[in-house]
């Protein structure tokens, strides 16, 4: 079980390994509108443990890219933890 800290809420949530932290909807205060990485609702920034991250696929990086998001900015949405801990901040 992964674990992300949610800045924002100053609280750790428990996630599966290999999942979207599209899972994080409903257990914090970030905010997953259309959860296909179109609509930049959940873009965040990644404070510590990206390594413990998969990179963004093509259409995040698109996404990223037409919202001007910075290079430690994802959408969760669209974001893969593996495993380990990950601090988020929106």
């Amino acid at each position: 079980m992964a674990r992300v800290y949610v800045k924002n809420d100053d609280k750790w949530v428990d996630v599966p390994d290999g999942s979207k932290l599209s899972a994080l909807n409903g257990k914090c205060s970030i905010l997953f509108a259309c959860e296909e990485g179109v609509c930049g609702s959940c873009l965040s920034t990644i404070i510590e443990g990206a390594e413990n991250l998969e990179p963004p696929s093509e259409k995040e990086k698109q996404t990223l890219e037409m919202f001007g998001a910075k290079p430690n900015q994802r959408l969760l949405c669209q974001t893969v933890i593996k495993g380990g801990e990950v601090k988020v901040e929106q």
